[in-house]
């Protein structure tokens, strides 16, 4: 149970939280003035922000529901945000086991307070660009056990981490998995033959002192090696999801587009 001391840092309304701000942009409750004002100024500068939030979850929402189809009843995710808004124990239903991850303690902690009463989701500390954290923890062996045959969410966080970062947790995650588990991850795919890219989308970042790695998707592929991409290979967020108005523009700014795979091992 969360102390009370806790408790009162995860309901600091004094200054936003990123994954309070997602939620709000998802249409979610779990947030704060303070959250919508800070939502407000990055629509500001990337107008389109809503509507990409939502392709990335829409296409978690995809992903899952394939998962679930070809049997799968455990996951793992990294970068979670705050579980509330279409998140993978709502699409995927009751007796399928979750373990979120953030690299945030307060969202963690936050998470932990609107998950307790699900005894098969759980919510950890850990960053991305180190799953031996989550995978070594107490919290794995607990609520898996020996069974590694997982489906491992990594959406809208590999472009916020280094090539070699990325590279390293590509592959502890396919050492730790069993055969036939898989991958689900979005980036963005870089279509520009130069490094020049969207100045609002850069002005947002460099705001929230949050550098970015392009890549193209070739580079990409490479990077998650040993996994194996899944036909239909990496796609369009919209192509995932059918949808074709209205948020179809919302993938591609100026020289780089939101690009989505499922991938195998």
């Amino acid at each position: 149970m969360v102390s009370e001391e806790k408790h009162a840092s995860i309901a600091d309304a004094s200054k936003p939280n990123a994954g309070r701000i997602y939620d709000f942009v998802l249409g979610g409750n779990h947030n704060f003035e303070v959250d919508r004002v800070a939502a407000a100024e990055a629509v500001k500068l990337i107008p389109l922000f809503p509507k990409l939030a939502r392709l990335v979850r829409w296409f978690l929402g995809e992903a899952v529901r394939r998962l679930v189809a070809g049997g799968f009843t455990q996951f793992i995710d990294f970068a979670s945000g705050l579980p509330t808004m279409d998140h993978i124990h709502h699409v995927a239903g009751p007796g399928t086991k979750v373990i979120d991850s953030h690299l945030d303690p307060v969202t963690v902690a936050y998470g932990q307070e609107i998950i307790k009463d699900l005894p098969n989701v759980r919510y950890v500390v850990c960053p991305a660009e180190n799953p031996e954290i989550l995978l070594n923890s107490p919290t794995v062996a607990s609520l898996l056990g020996a069974d590694h045959r997982v489906a491992i969410g990594f959406n809208g966080i590999s472009y916020f981490i280094p090539d070699d970062k990325l590279a390293h947790s590509m592959q502890v995650l396919h050492a730790w998995a069993a055969k036939g588990s898989r991958l689900f991850l979005c980036d963005l795919g870089d279509e520009s033959s130069s490094n020049t890219h969207d100045t609002a989308a850069m002005k947002l970042f460099q705001k929230l002192d949050q550098p970015v790695f392009w890549r193209s998707k070739d580079r990409l592929i490479e990077i998650c090696r040993p996994w194996t991409v899944r036909e239909p290979g990496f796609q369009p967020l919209e192509d995932w999801i059918g949808a074709r108005l209205g948020v179809a523009e919302a993938s591609r700014i100026q020289g780089f587009s939101m690009i989505a795979a499922i991938l195998e091992k």
